[in-house]
């Protein structure tokens, strides 16, 4: 009986490709966009019927890009062979994680808590001790991943009104 070698390399399939982080630039709205709708489809089921159609036009992308020029952060995660897979936008004139996407077909592999490191260091580089964001009180994935990160409620609600659905989001806040 002869003990066969075992290649695991070759058995373990292929590896999800690197995904680097860098600022957004102008031509990565549409992007931004994408990840957006499609997290907004597989995770704010709460909101019924609202998210069967872009809730943002590309015009509203691509202000958005323009009003996240330093010293706003606005962080892409960039797959190698995908492009744009998530990104997060960060205040730090008051210390607001703003947003935070991962595209559903790449969650779960670390992009999400990458981006929220990275928008954390931007705060604390400048000069921010406390960190805090909205999240809408249905968004159970999110106020998971936010708990985890060692964010809390103080409280404080937001209550508006978006095309029509009331929306209620708790306040979280982190210290840096």
């Amino acid at each position: 009986m002869t003990k066969q070698k075992r290649n695991l390399v070759n058995e373990v399939g292929p590896q999800p490709a690197r995904v680097t982080l860098r600022p957004a630039v102008p031509a990565d709205a549409a992007a931004i966009g994408a990840v957006f709708d499609a997290a907004v489809r597989a995770g704010w089921t709460y909101l019924g019927e609202l998210i069967a159609e872009p809730m943002f036009t590309p015009q509203d992308w691509d202000q958005l890009v323009a009003d996240h020029l330093p010293p706003n952060v606005l962080l892409v995660a960039v797959d190698a062979t995908e492009g744009v897979v998530g990104y997060a936008a960060a205040h730090p004139e008051d210390g607001e994680l703003f947003l935070l996407f991962v595209h559903p077909g790449h969650a779960g592999r670390g992009i999400g808590r990458t981006l929220l490191a990275a928008a954390h260091d931007a705060l604390r580089a400048a000069g921010c001790r406390e960190a805090f964001l909205f999240t809408h009180e249905q968004n159970e994935r999110a106020l998971a991943v936010y708990t985890a990160a060692g964010y809390r409620p103080d409280g404080s609600v937001r209550s508006s009104d978006f095309r029509g659905t009331d929306l209620r989001e708790l306040r979280l806040v982190k210290q840096l």
